[in-house]
């Protein structure tokens, strides 16, 4: 296995560790290792337990929310995790926590040519491994959900080195309670309201679910993530994909009659204004001139015919609205989607990119950025109150995200010391605004150590409390 010690060596040497996209500064540890295999892995988590080292998981370090940063102790990374192999059943495979997104498409596409794994997170070079302990989602979560409902058995390591597997189906609580053989009687913590639909802050709780589902969003705070069997879907006929550019009253209601329709939407995405002319700025890149909101969608097709079925509804909804088909991007084949991909991406690239720059000059300064979510309904009142905090912030901004699902993400760009605090300020006040409003503070991309803080906005003390002694009682298993 390879290791290394030493702080000053490990930032000369793998200051790669220290970072991750959430541009996160002042991260330090004195060891790291990299396992390729169980025995390996076991090895190093048991020698930080008994030596009381904290210990920061590090995957693919895609993650916004700063959760693979390491505030000293040890560093273990899974890069080296690697290998994806068959069942006995057709439609799962077994992937090692190192593999990425990508790694599992491209092995989709030559080993299982009529299926795929339907989560899609934007970075998929994400390892699989981050993506479980995140229960990491995307554009497509609006027909597909999260990753935790693509996930039919995990094998982990507990943070004293103890393996355990644990099959979706096999254990699963009744009132808040199960008994298991490895982890004793497991009780979960009783909640004032239930979790919203789409939740991602503290554990997954809900009074008779699967122990699966406990571990799947945990962010390596009840172990490390050794291998995930997947769930592969069976691939539509067609994808039929869209960008939209329209007002902003022409969009609210282009969505609403869009979630109303017998359509099979894969995603329904927005990007607000002003999103365009942020790109325009930052990329020389033009776009249709009516039209300083954009609507993205797609649709599965199961035939021609309910391709051409998708295709005349979708017309007959932009004539409806007066959206002049110049004013929209589409198509159904393989390079219509993926320039549509590239151009949602596009914009978090280039927010990530403009950040970046002003972070060589000033180390404090990283992106600050909303992953609140409400019931959909409530959208359009809650983007009423993100626009003006954030108008009142001052600080340049976009916001873009899962319009479908209620989960707009707002990113703001603050280029100095006093912008930093009043981004981070408005962030507190648009994620209180969400539970007022029966949603969440964090939708897809866990607390990490930079939406910590956000947590007691949403539950009370005593529920987070009695999360820390679940995590305490399954850690010192």
């Amino acid at each position: 296995m390879k290791s290394v010690k030493g702080t000053h060596f490990i930032q000369q040497e793998h200051p790669e560790l220290l970072v991750d996209e959430s541009a996160l500064s002042g991260g330090s540890c004195q060891s790291a290792a990299w396992p390729e295999n169980t025995t390996e892995a076991t090895e190093y988590m048991k020698e930080c337990f008994e030596d009381r080292v904290p210990l920061t998981i590090s995957g693919a370090r895609t993650g916004i929310a700063g959760g693979a940063v390491p505030i000293g102790g040890a560093v273990l990374s899974t890069d080296l995790l690697k290998g994806i192999l068959p069942t006995s059943r057709e439609n799962i495979i077994r992937v090692q926590a190192g593999e990425t997104l990508d790694s599992v498409q491209e092995y989709c596409k030559t080993e299982k040519p009529c299926l795929f794994y339907p989560p899609d997170p934007t970075e998929t070079t994400a390892s699989i491994g981050g993506t479980v302990a995140t229960d990491a989602s995307g554009a497509d979560s609006y027909k597909f959900g999260s990753t935790r409902k693509w996930i039919d058995r995990l094998k982990i390591l507990l943070p004293s080195g103890t393996a355990l597997t644990i099959k979706r189906g096999n254990y699963q609580f009744s009132s808040g309670k199960l008994r298991h053989p490895s982890l004793g009687l497991i009780t979960l913590p009783k909640l004032e309201k239930p979790q919203p639909v789409k939740n991602a802050a503290g554990f997954h709780i809900a009074p008779n679910m699967d122990l699966i589902d406990l571990f799947i969003g945990s962010e390596g705070k009840l172990g490390l993530i050794l291998e995930a069997d997947l769930v592969l879907a069976r691939k539509p006929y067609a994808i039929a994909s869209f960008a939209v550019f329209c007002n902003e009253n022409q969009f609210w209601k282009l969505r609403s009659d869009l979630i109303n329709a017998s359509l099979s939407l894969r995603e329904l995405e927005a990007m607000a204004d002003p999103s365009l002319s942020f790109l325009s700025r930052n990329t020389g890149k033009t776009f249709p001139g009516r039209g300083n909101w954009v609507l993205l969608t797609s649709i599965d097709v199961a035939s021609e015919e309910e391709l051409d079925t998708a295709l005349e509804a979708l017309e007959m909804l932009l004539e409806e609205h007066g959206i002049s088909p110049d004013n929209t991007w589409g198509g159904f084949d393989e390079i219509e989607r993926k320039r549509l991909k590239e151009f949602r991406h596009l914009l978090p690239e280039t927010v990530n990119r403009v950040i970046s720059g002003f972070s060589l000059k000033n180390s404090r300064i990283h992106k600050i950025s909303t992953d609140t979510a409400v019931p959909p309904e409530q959208l359009m009142e809650y983007y009423e109150t993100m626009r003006s905090v954030l108008e009142n912030s001052e600080v340049e901004h976009v916001v873009f995200g899962h319009s479908g699902q209620g989960h707009l993400h707002a990113n703001l760009i603050p280029n100095d010391n006093s912008q930093l605090e009043k981004a981070e300020l408005a962030v507190e006040q648009i994620a209180a605004e969400a539970v007022k409003l029966g949603g969440t503070v964090s939708a897809e991309h866990g607390t990490g150590k930079l939406k910590v803080p956000l947590l007691r906005l949403m539950y009370s003390q005593k529920e987070l409390d009695d999360m820390g002694l679940l995590e305490k009682s399954i850690s010192s298993c």
